[in-house]
């Protein structure tokens, strides 16, 4: 049996960076954790780009992931702390939008 892989939903801030959001981690076989790596990078989602703002790139990120998840009938699990990251998210999702 593989050791089940730790993928960070919103990724890193840049080439060689910290992770945007630490705690917010699903776990996934290695193969999976591949093939969604392998989608991320073709749509363009492995970082923010210099002209899109990191809340946007994580919602974007998130959404590629989650539909991922959805076509592969791949069940995502969420601890506490990534369930409280996810909900900070979101709640700034809410506060931009309501500020726009």
């Amino acid at each position: 049996m593989s050791v089940l892989h730790r993928h960070h939903l919103d990724g890193r801030h840049g080439p060689g960076l910290g992770y945007i959001a630490d705690d917010l981690v699903v776990a996934l076989s290695p193969t999976d954790h591949r093939l969604l790596h392998l989608l991320l990078d073709d749509l363009g989602l492995r970082w923010p780009t210099a002209d899109e703002s990191v809340l946007l790139h994580r919602a974007r990120r998130q959404a590629v992931t989650f539909g991922w998840a959805a076509d592969g009938g791949c069940a995502l699990t969420f601890d506490p702390n990534a369930a409280r990251a996810v909900q900070a998210l979101w709640l700034d999702v809410v506060e931009a939008l309501e500020g726009s």
